[in-house]
This record gives C-alpha cells, sequence and structure tokens, in this order.
C-alpha cells in the first residue's frame, strides 16, 4: 500500500473522529498531521487551513483542553502531538510503517 492510500485512510478516519466527536472538520489538517508526521506546528496548520492566528490559537487550545493533542516545547518551538485522548487507532496503524 501506498503513502497516498494510507494517507486517504487516516484522513476519512480521522474525518469520521471528528464528525463523531462534534469537533470542527477543519481540525482534521492538524490531526491528520499528527498521525502521518507525529506532529504538528501552529504554523502548518494555520496556512494549510488559511486560519487567521486567533483561530488557530483557539483551535490548538481546544484540541488540548480535550486531550486530543498534547503540546511540545515552550512559544515558538511548540508543536503537538498525539494526545490522550486522541484517536490513537490512527496515529499508531495507519502512521508510518
Amino acid at each position: 500500500m501506498g503513502l497516498l492510500d494510507r494517507s486517504g485512510r487516516v484522513w476519512r478516519a480521522l474525518s469520521e473522529f471528528a464528525e463523531t466527536s462534534g469537533l470542527d472538520e477543519r481540525v482534521v489538517t492538524a490531526l491528520h498531521d499528527v498521525a502521518m508526521a507525529g506532529r504538528v506546528r501552529r504554523s502548518r496548520y494555520e496556512h494549510a487551513e488559511s486560519l487567521s492566528l486567533q483561530q488557530t490559537q483557539r483551535n490548538l487550545r481546544d484540541l488540548t483542553t480535550a486531550q486530543v493533542l498534547e503540546p511540545v516545547g515552550r512559544t515558538r518551538a511548540r508543536y503537538y502531538t498525539a494526545g490522550p485522548a486522541s484517536h490513537r487507532r490512527c496515529s499508531t496503524s495507519h502512521a508510518r510503517p
């Protein structure tokens, strides 16, 4: 199975997770990065979704509060990894081989 197939399966599973969890569909981009690469940075998510800084910070803060993501580092070096309540099936079974 190629990377695109794996990426598509992860995206669909995360979309389903976001929908059933009541999360905004635009957070799937951040969750997908975490599932495929192990982490996401605020700036990448902000640009990928064309969000304002405030929207990006609010979304990441909400995902952190819900324990879907976990912040690592401080200020400019901060990135987010899968949190305790994240959809671990996607981040473990569909991530890089």
